[in-house]
């Protein structure tokens, strides 16, 4: 009996120490994410590009804004990105402070382009053009968003947060109520 309780007690350590492999996939894909953001700064940064982020429930991808649209970019580092199986996310963004107040130059810039280049949806007649919830501006300005990640089973209750509060700074980490 003094045996079996021994190896109940460690079976029980043993269960605390291992990590949970949900809360290892949502703090990998938070730091791939935050990880690719960063380098999407950058690059923006040093191309002067418009860069946005369009999420949904597959996944990611980065845009650039060329040619009056929005396309999607497949270079090195920012290519489109599926959710592991278990990963949601929640977004809180405020991309319209980045864009200012001067509503006539936003339109005029972001105006779609004349030719019909993009797809038309047959069902609704509208245009399927990507739109990104997240832009990095080419002088490396981000949206002020807040992503939290977290399982979509809820089989663990562990969320993770990117995050910028400034418009240019990152941060990646468990949010501070929920520590």
């Amino acid at each position: 009996m003094v045996t079996v309780a021994i190896i109940a007690v460690m079976a029980m350590a043993v269960t605390f120490v291992v990590p949970d492999n949900q809360e290892d996939e949502l703090a990998d894909t938070a730091e791939d994410l935050y990880q690719q953001l960063l380098y999407a700064q950058e690059y923006a940064l040093v191309r002067h590009a418009i860069l946005g982020v369009e999420l949904d429930q597959q996944g990611y991808r980065f845009l650039q804004w060329q040619d009056q649209q929005w396309q999607p970019l497949d270079f090195r580092g920012l290519r489109e990105q599926d959710w592991p199986t278990d990963v949601s996310y929640e977004l809180d963004s405020e991309t319209e402070a980045l864009l200012g107040d001067n509503q006539e130059a936003i339109q005029a810039f972001f105006a779609p382009p004349e030719e019909d280049e993009f797809s038309i949806d047959s069902e609704t007649d509208e245009r399927q053009q990507p739109e990104p919830q997240l832009w990095i501006l080419g002088s490396g300005d981000i949206s002020v968003f807040k992503l939290n990640l977290m399982s979509a089973t809820g089989m663990t209750d562990v969320v993770w947060q990117i995050s910028s509060a400034d418009g240019y700074s990152l941060k990646v980490g468990i949010p501070e109520d929920e520590q």
